[in-house]
């Protein structure tokens, strides 16, 4: 090979391309550097420590891809044998060259006070508030890299804050949305939210009244549109909405979430109260850097400064049962050795299983339908291990037929941040004809529905002003990506339509439509519940999306100090959930935004209860 420094690009996991630098000389690699700042900060991180240090130091390129970041492993990978192709060497004999020997560790014994089984965020959560208990604490995650989920979240976290939202203006369209909510017959709720509907039937009436022009909010019409928001009927007839005492303790709790998360170091941004698709309303806390790796490593980098354990690379297997009481788990690393962990209470962490198709598909009951090769928004780690384990000490199990599809996903790789994504009141969804066809602000499984109706496949619509409020991306992205043809952009709507294969003359006449209803306030064709920004300002972008796997409301029986309820509603002594493991609260579809809430709360809910049973 030809001694050189190599400029490379190579396919990446959040970006189109990731920058590499390879150093070689005449017959090693010498170096190898990745550019990653157009990745998905929190998803990938361990690949790219890993794997460049496995090549240098076994000088091959048969080495394993890292678990949950495979698309990203084998950029690197390619990246460095593009490298040495440019250089004149043969890259697929450095494929085939050995695999580094991996041995064998010992099988480990550990004791502590509390053992968490995933290290996402309610995991982290959890640990983080053990730990300000007093408590010893070890994090379990069979993943190399700690985030689960929630490293992919959007970022925006629910929780009603009227006094700071009070400080931005009503959007055109939501005062009549809270009118249409407050008319809603008394005999349509549910007898136990009947009273706290009568409440906020009187607060919406006195907003109304009064003229005010802000954006109003309260935990009462969060409570409510949480409730609303999930209650469904599935295939079978059978009805579920959210348990009434759980709703309760997330909405009520949800802020001093924010609040605690701020202490330990969390930054919001304060400048804008946001929302993700199917919130419903704008009530989003949006940290300051990109999605949930800004929950994730501030949480982590705090447990382990703290004394907390975390070990990856182990997978929780079995739980540790005597006498009924739960006392432990046993865990494999990817060797094959042992991790043994002794605790006096487990909390299980370990998120749904929307990466574990087949389990979706047994379980569904709410859609006619799941392709066995649907694409999925979940980390690959997301595969139902925690209920599995609950299920292993005879827990209940609720909810477990409601799967919620993400509907503006990435057609390809189920990804959420690829393309633009804005605030819901910004989109513009048009069929494959280049018209629009539901409610943008409408429930996810409403948009979801309305997709598959119009054949899956659609494209959001954007102007250069719209762009400007998408979430978590860069211009250099964006460009990247239109260059790769994952995004379309063109100067006039006419041209944009022709390379997405619409007829320019229908996509023209959906996006004047659009535009009028913007400036009266009201959509005649959906009754778009809110609006904000027109478009009308070259260049425009169309962003293809698709529904995929997003969220599995089903899990474990709790209640609403996190214990893990047996059939027969008893508490199972020594084992707690929190997250997506657990059911009863979001029912048959979660709002937007309340997943970050009910990870933080009830982590932090499961780790008091915990305490309380240890100091007793």
């Amino acid at each position: 090979m030809k001694s050189g420094k190599y400029n490379v690009k190579a396919q990446g996991h959040g970006a189109s391309f990731m920058p590499m630098e390879v150093t070689l000389s005449e017959n090693k690699i010498e170096d190898i550097k990745v550019d990653a700042k157009g990745e998905t900060k929190g998803v990938a991180d361990e690949v790219f420590r890993r794997l460049p240090e496995e090549i240098v130091e076994n000088q091959t390129l048969n080495v394993d891809t890292v678990s949950g970041a495979t698309i990203s492993s084998h950029g690197v990978i390619d990246g460095v044998a593009l490298a040495i192709s440019e250089a004149g060497g043969d890259p697929d004999e450095w494929k085939n060259r050995a695999k580094p020997k991996e041995q064998r560790a010992k099988n480990e014994t550990y004791t502590t006070d509390v053992v968490v089984v995933g290290a996402g965020g309610a995991g982290l959560a959890a640990a983080a508030r053990s730990i300000q208990h007093d408590k010893d604490v070890i994090v379990l995650e069979k993943f190399p890299q700690i985030g689960g989920n929630t490293s992919r979240a959007g970022g925006p976290m629910n929780a009603a804050e009227p006094d700071w939202q009070n400080e931005f203006k009503a959007l055109a369209g939501e005062k009549e949305t809270l009118e249409e909510l407050a008319a809603t017959p008394l005999e349509e709720i549910d007898p136990e939210y009947q009273e706290d509907f009568k409440k906020l039937q009187k607060q919406i009436k006195e907003y109304v009244a009064s003229g005010a022009d802000y954006l109003f909010d309260s935990k009462l019409l969060h409570e409510i549109q949480t409730y609303l928001g999930g209650k469904r009927t599935d295939l079978n007839g059978n009805e579920i909405h959210g348990n009434y005492a759980l709703v309760k303790e997330l909405i009520d709790n949800a802020l001093d979430s924010v609040h605690w998360l701020s202490d330990l170091g969390v930054k919001f941004d304060r400048s804008q109260v946001t929302m993700p698709v199917g919130a419903l309303w704008r009530r989003g806390h949006k940290p300051v850097e990109p999605m949930g790796y800004a929950f994730i490593h501030v949480l982590g980098d705090w447990v382990k400064d703290h004394g907390g354990r975390i070990l990856t690379d182990t997978r929780a297997e079995h739980l540790i049962i005597e006498d009924g009481q739960v006392k432990g788990v046993i865990a494999k690393r990817p060797d094959g050795s042992t991790i043994t962990v002794h605790a006096k209470v487990v909390i299980l962490t370990a998120g749904g299983f929307g990466a574990n198709t087949p389990m979706v598909q047994k379980y569904n009951t709410y859609w006619k339908h799941i392709d066995d090769n649907i694409a999925t928004t979940n980390s690959p780690a997301i595969t139902g291990d925690g209920i599995n384990l609950g299920k292993e000490a005879g827990a209940d199990l609720v909810g477990m037929g409601f799967i919620q599809m993400m509907p503006v996903s990435d057609p390809k790789t189920g990804e959420l941040f690829t393309g633009l994504q804005t605030p819901p009141e910004n989109y513009i969804m048009v069929n494959q004809k280049g018209k629009r066809f539901v409610n943008e602000f409408a429930e996810r499984d409403v948009l979801t529905k309305a997709a598959i109706d119009n054949g899956g496949l659609f494209y959001l619509i954007a102007d250069d002003k719209i762009k400007d409020t998408a979430y978590n991306t860069t211009q250099e992205s964006i460009d990247a990506q239109v260059k790769a043809g994952t995004l379309f952009r063109a100067d006039s709507l006419e041209d944009l339509a022709k390379q997405v294969g619409m007829d320019p003359d229908t996509l023209v006449e959906t996006i004047e439509k659009y535009n009028s209803y913007v400036e009266a306030g009201k959509d005649p064709d959906f009754e778009k519940s809110a609006f904000n920004l027109k478009c009308e300002v070259a260049p425009f972008y169309a962003t293809p999306r698709k529904p995929a796997i997003h969220h599995t409301m089903g899990g474990l029986k709790i209640d609403t100090g996190a214990h893990v309820l047996d059939k027969d509603g008893q508490q199972i002594p020594g084992l707690y959930a929190a997250g997506e493991v657990a059911g009863g609260i979001h029912a048959g579809n979660r709002l937007g935004g309340n997943s970050l809430a009910d990870i933080f709360t009830f982590g932090r809910i499961a780790a008091n209860s915990a305490n309380d049973e240890l100091e007793k």
